[in-house]
């Protein structure tokens, strides 16, 4: 999807493009949440909502100017209202549940239409020798502690961390990329 579309639409006032862009970003935002924060499809689908209304009125008011930086506003605005809707869903035992995003094995579980498996196997391949073979590693051993997984590769635990979070960004922009094709 072209966000800048999505941008130009709002700003003139595009009603029958506007909804068509305004659908395509919903289903992206609620998928989004589904698969990276283990959402329910009620919770996704009112942060995206959410996430929606406040760009749309940031972007009418010239709060917001590039549009190239939209669809990271607009995930990092889901992210940030679903987060809150569940510490206020479970303030209690909030502390007990600090890890909001699916484990690495669970994402890629979650990418369940054939398309987007062909898509990650094409993305897998493309990732350098290294950076395959860790990825590998979780995917084999998805109940490793990162101190052993810095032994087998000689990294730090917080390397490990670093390495693994971008390797999974690198792979969610390839899978996106594909997907827009």
């Amino acid at each position: 999807m072209d966000y800048a579309k999505l941008v130009t639409a709002i700003q003139q006032g595009t009603t029958q493009e506007l909804d068509a862009l305004y659908t395509e970003a919903f289903e992206v935002l609620c998928g989004y949440l589904q698969v990276n924060m283990r959402a329910s499809l009620p919770d996704a689908q009112d942060c995206a909502q959410h996430a929606l209304v406040k760009t749309l009125e940031r972007i009418q008011c010239n709060a917001i100017r590039e549009p190239e930086s939209i669809y990271s506003y607009l995930l990092q605005s889901a992210k940030n209202r679903y987060l809150r809707v569940r510490y206020e869903h479970n303030r209690s035992n909030y502390q007990d549940d600090m890890e909001p995003y699916a484990p690495i094995e669970e994402q890629v579980d979650n990418l369940s239409t054939r398309e987007e498996q062909k898509a990650l196997e094409e993305c897998l391949t493309q990732l350098s020798g290294d950076a395959r073979a860790f990825i590998n590693y979780w995917l084999e051993h998805p109940d490793a502690q990162a101190k052993d997984v810095a032994g087998c590769f000689g990294i730090s635990v917080n390397n490990v961390w670093i390495k693994k979070h971008r390797i999974i960004k690198k792979l969610a922009d390839c899978i996106q990329k594909k997907m827009e094709r």
